[in-house]
């Protein structure tokens, strides 16, 4: 363990009395954003591939997007850390809800142009970058340490639960109309607004188990000095990472790991819309994968007591290679749901160990921009998944992506089986 992470864990900090009913709130939010965000998800790639796109233009419309708005979370996660959480947090799912309600509007009225989504899409992408980086630290503000695993593990079942209904919702919407999945996400976006604005707790960050205020600006310089100060607060939670190897290997995995399944989620689609699977089927195979990344959320606290960290993380590491492999030599539905839906089990446990851990060594007032160097990270090379989806469907045709994507998974593999022993054992000493 390093000086700066036991100098951080000694200081503890007591949530507030209000606490427990909003992370409820928190949790509530989080769910039915990522219901609604699973919804258009499905459907943005199927309007596009309906208005004559090609795989590669969806996959850069996609990836390009999301790329742009992951470039203003560390922005937003400065004014959070600063005492804004909560505002940004509502401003931001107001703003997306705008965009995709516009996504809707020009689906209900005609063929808009792509240029139009595009520019709508990104809109979206930015505020919900900026949403997500303001909500880092609310888990350490509301939830004692030694339930941090037990708040990752309900924060990620509520996102596979948007993963098994949202693109069987989507799906279903889209065959009615092509516009009613984007409805559906604006409305989802105006209850996450709502539910995090009826939240009582104060949610900036402490110190001693005291909120810290807003930092003025400097007393003198002027802009310039401002400027600096702003640039300095902007690099900080970098810095912090910089500094701990274990978070370096937290941000390498997350982002590695996230690229592969953008684009085997992409490369599927791809795949059964080749072999002439409409909507519904292709929306059923990411609910399954859904539901059993549900569960394996649900099993991660268990599976992380019964197994030490790192063996833990290797473990799943590795038993993600087979089922990848196996996407690539089958279009057939069921097959690929159930392949699917075992990289989904396998996958949760790993991740709370690696999230929950990252949250106890970060001290609070660096939670936001800590938070958002993972997230910009993961983001921005989930982004790149679907462009290389894309490509390769266009290069090796059916098959090439899962393929790509399982000897991807190998060498993460042995990387880890190298790294994790080291970062993670010495973190739990």
């Amino acid at each position: 363990m390093s000086p700066v992470t036991a100098r951080f864990r000694r200081r503890a900090t007591a949530p507030a009395p209000a606490a427990e009913g909003d992370f409820r709130r928190f949790w509530w939010a989080g769910t039915t954003d990522a219901l609604g965000t699973q919804t258009s998800g499905l459907a943005l790639p199927l309007l596009l591939l309906a208005l004559g796109s090609s795989p590669a233009a969806v996959g850069m419309v996609a990836g390009v997007s999301a790329g742009c708005g992951m470039l203003t979370g560390p922005f937003a996660a400065v004014l959070a850390d600063r005492g804004a959480r909560k505002a940004v947090m509502v401003s931001a799912a107001l703003v997306a809800a705008g965009a995709v309600a516009f996504v809707a509007v020009s689906a209900l009225l005609g063929d808009p142009p792509l240029w139009q989504l595009f520019a709508a899409v990104v809109v979206e992408r930015t505020a919900t970058s900026c949403q997500s980086a303001a909500a880092a630290g609310t888990v350490a503000v509301l939830v004692p340490e030694s339930r941090y695993p037990w708040a990752v593990s309900r924060i990620q079942a509520g996102e596979q639960a948007g993963l098994v209904a949202g693109p069987v919702l989507g799906g279903v919407l889209f065959q009615l109309g092509r516009w009613l999945p984007f409805l559906a996400d604006a409305v989802s976006y105006v209850v996450s607004a709502l539910c995090v604005a009826s939240m009582r707790s104060d949610l900036r960050p402490r110190r001693g188990g005291a909120a810290e205020p807003g930092r003025p600006s400097p007393a003198g310089g002027g802009f310039a000095a401002a400027g600096r100060g702003f640039l300095r607060e902007l690099g900080a939670g970098a810095a912090f990472v910089r500094r701990e190897p274990f978070l370096r290997f937290v941000v390498l995995w997350s982002a590695v790991m996230s690229l592969l399944l953008a684009a085997l989620s992409y490369g599927t689609i791809f795949t059964l819309q080749g072999a002439g699977a409409a909507g519904g089927p292709v929306g059923a195979v990411l609910a399954t994968a859904g539901a059993a990344g549900l569960a394996g959320a649900l099993l991660a606290p268990r599976l992380a007591r019964a197994l030490p960290g790192p063996r833990l993380v290797v473990t799943v590491s590795w038993l993600l290679v087979a089922p990848a492999a196996g996407l690539a030599l089958t279009t057939r539905v069921w097959a690929c749901a159930l392949l699917f839906g075992v990289i989904s089990l396998l996958l949760p446990a790993a991740a709370v160990v690696l999230q929950s851990r990252a949250i106890e060594v970060t001290p609070q007032e660096l939670q936001s921009r800590t938070g958002t160097v993972l997230a910009t990270a993961t983001g921005l090379a989930a982004a790149a998944g679907p462009v290389a989806a894309g490509g390769v469907d266009g290069a090796a045709g059916t098959g090439g992506t899962a393929l790509s994507c399982a000897a991807a998974f190998a060498v993460l593999a042995l990387w880890s089986t190298r790294r994790a022993p080291g970062v993670l054992g010495k973190e739990a000493a």
